[in-house]
């Protein structure tokens, strides 16, 4: 492919449903435009976008895919999406980086999750909807249009009507131009509209010209006076319309029929990188100064890493959109970050897997380096003289977690480098390590994310891992009060051990911390000597509870009087008292387990509202507050046991039909649920 500057290219994410088709869509386009010169099939694994083994074993994507393509002399640089909704980071880079997306809706009766949530999470971006597989039995191009208008209002704009044969598509009339399309020797060829579709074809032209007359005044009064629109005014007014977001056309056909005119859209409806001159602020990084930067050949060259890739044998693929500027090879880039100064010695395009070397990439292009070892995800790279940054990629966080456990010590060795590297490819993963248990946690936006990262494990680095729960963080406290003296003597010949203590036991309700130490020992029956010895073993008893030897929270602990001995006693003497006091007292002073809780924030459409409150309801969970936000959204807020909710990713998911959200944080402990309780204890004493 030749070089293209910011006019002639533009960058659109494919969104949609898992099984929507977006990924034979991009294969049909690729063919129609000359870049493969056969159609690739999802379920034999061959397809330009689904190369890596865990999509072929799937058949379905995980990642995002690059796929450049040329028609009518502009670059089309395709983002391919994931439709499963654990995967939505990779959704959140390619949004993050396109000025437009295709929206590909299944003809299927009914919205699905992922089309709701590709037209949420796009509602910033120029638009089209495609619908597709129109040929299938029992799917409906007018009702799922029709659903469409109901959900979304004006905005929808069809531009075509299908002609069919039984249940298969052979051509179709562009509404907008009153044009008729027929399918032949895989060809399109003008036809005449036939006389038994005008009643199909006539609510759809209203349809449009409706949608025409709300982009400008004086296209509203031609409308109002009964005026018909000329071709060129409709033409135009879909444009304007479609960028500024106020109109989405509506196109429709199969993953082979009818992708000439959605390439045709593409090109006439959709913004070239060089028409959003104010896609993004940047950031003066030493005077902190703001510029809104457009893709600007004029300016300094500058980039944005969006995608890493850390593959083990290539090593490090760094994929970016050229901000500013012109990027050559070996030109010196500062990563504005870490300030380290980088020098990529080749400069590639990406097509699927293939890294294809050019000698140049201008501003709004999609590129990659390979061997940038300090940059990743979400660092900017300019040239000295051009200290800026841009705002990062939010990605959704993980609150969907499993402990990961190597099978076998040879894995064990393995497995952190293995994980670091899907870390870096994939910044919606988390992994932490609990001092307290000794579990490695990974957590992720759902069950399929964490388990894809099981078969890539297995699959790209040969490392075997299973996944187990996640051991919850349990606490002791008492509820009662009790006084208890303990008195420790031994001897052994030569010095023996004499430490004595009385020491009342309360609770203090100050669960940040395990206790609270204090003295009111009278007439040195202690020396002060050993106050230091009696809080170390304090320190040392709360580490293990009474109940199922978790460490304990709460406690006030008063030292009230004691003895010692003037050649027996020791620091450790009555450090060993007050860990044998501790734990005698504690049993006669109503021990009970405590449980953490966290404040969730969940929003979602007031549709689900009723179900949400249930399921809190049947969780042990308190909703604590609800309200309507600007975009309509309901936020509802809730304090529940972290043990009930280690699965609300999930559940999220299946009530809100993939569109609810969440943010969790720690609240507090508080006592536990007596019947939980005992289980607890239970299975404490069976691991003993």
């Amino acid at each position: 492919m030749r070089d293209y500057h910011s006019t002639e290219l533009g960058n659109v994410a494919v969104l949609g449903h898992s099984g929507s088709g977006k990924t034979s869509v991009i294969e049909a386009m690729a063919y129609r435009c000359g870049r493969i010169s056969r159609v690739g099939n999802v379920k034999d694994g061959n397809t330009i976008s689904d190369y890596d083994d865990e999509e072929i074993r799937r058949q379905s994507s995980i990642s995002l895919t690059v796929i450049p393509l040329e028609w009518n002399n502009i670059k089309i640089n395709l983002l391919d999406t994931p439709g499963a909704f654990d995967f939505q980071g990779e959704t959140e880079a390619a949004l993050h980086v396109s000025e437009s997306a295709v929206i590909v809706v299944p003809a299927t009766k009914g919205l699905t999750t992922g089309t709701k949530q590709a037209m949420y999470k796009a509602h910033d971006k120029a638009r089209i909807i495609y619908i597709n597989n129109i040929d299938y039995p029992n799917n409906s191009y007018h009702e799922k249009l029709k659903e469409l208008q109901e959900t979304y209002g004006r905005v929808i704009a069809p531009i075509q009507v299908p002609m069919m044969e039984g249940t298969k598509m052979i051509g179709y009339v562009n509404v907008a131009k009153m044009e008729g399309r027929l399918f032949k020797d895989g060809m399109t060829h003008p036809c005449p509209i036939p006389e038994d579709m005008m009643n199909e074809i006539k609510p759809v032209k209203d349809m449009i010209d409706e949608a025409v007359a709300n982009t400008s005044d004086e296209l509203l009064e031609k409308y109002l006076a009964e005026e018909p629109f000329t071709k060129e005014e409709i033409s135009l007014a879909l444009r304007q319309g479609v960028m500024s977001h106020s109109l989405i056309p509506v196109l429709c056909g199969t993953d082979t029929i009818g992708i000439s005119i959605l390439l045709n859209s593409i090109v006439s409806f959709f913004p070239a990188a060089g028409d959003t001159y104010n896609s993004y602020i940047a950031y003066n990084t030493q005077s902190g100064d703001e510029d809104i930067i457009g893709f600007n050949e004029d300016l300094p060259a500058s980039l944005f890493v969006f995608k890493t890739i850390a593959d083990p044998f290539v090593g490090h693929i760094s994929i970016f959109k050229v901000l500013t500027g012109h990027l050559s090879a070996n030109m010196s880039l500062i990563n504005r970050r870490n300030g380290r100064e980088e020098h990529p010695s080749k400069l590639y395009t990406i097509f699927g897997k293939s890294l294809d070397e050019v000698s140049v990439l201008h501003a709004g292009d999609i590129g990659a380096v390979m061997k940038l070892d300090d940059t990743r995800t979400n660092d900017v790279l300019s040239v000295p003289n051009y200290p800026i940054t841009i705002d990062p990629i939010k990605f959704s966080q993980s609150y969907y977690g499993q402990a990961i456990k190597p099978v076998g010590k040879a894995n064990e060795e393995k497995i952190s480098e293995a994980l670091g590297r899907l870390l870096e490819e994939d910044p919606t993963l988390r992994f932490e390590t609990n001092a307290e248990t000794g579990q490695q946690c990974l957590y992720g936006i759902g069950d399929i994310h964490l388990s894809s990262v099981v078969s890539r494990l297995k699959n790209k680095f040969k490392i075997d891992v299973a996944l187990e729960e996640i051991i919850i963080p349990y606490r002791e406290t008492i509820q009662g009060e009790v006084t208890h003296r303990t008195k420790y003597k031994k001897q052994s010949g030569g010095h023996g051990q004499y430490g004595d203590v009385e020491i009342k036991f309360e609770p203090s309700h100050d669960y940040s911390k395990p206790y609270i130490f204090e003295e009111q020992v009278f007439g040195g029956a202690v020396p002060k000597s050993y106050f230091p010895a009696v809080e170390k073993g304090l320190i040392e008893a709360t580490k293990h509870g009474v109940l199922a030897s978790y460490p304990v929270l709460g406690l006030k602990a008063t030292l009230l009087d004691g003895s010692y001995h003037s050649v027996d006693s020791s620091e450790q003497a009555f450090k060993t008292a007050t860990i044998m006091c501790f734990k005698e007292a504690l049993v006669k002073a109503k021990p009970v387990l405590l449980e953490p809780y966290v404040t969730i924030h969940t929003y979602c459409e007031e549709t689900y509202l009723g179900d949400i409150m249930s399921y809190f309801n049947k969780h042990r969970s308190r909703v604590i507050g609800q309200e309507i936000l600007n975009d309509g959204l309901m936020k509802i807020t809730a304090e529940a046991p972290q043990v009930e909710i280690m699965k609300y990713a999930v559940d999220l998911r299946s009530i809100t039909q993939g569109q609810g959200y969440y943010d969790q944080k720690f609240l507090d402990y508080e006592y536990m649920d007596k019947t939980l309780e005992k289980r607890v204890i239970e299975a404490h004493k069976k691991e003993d």
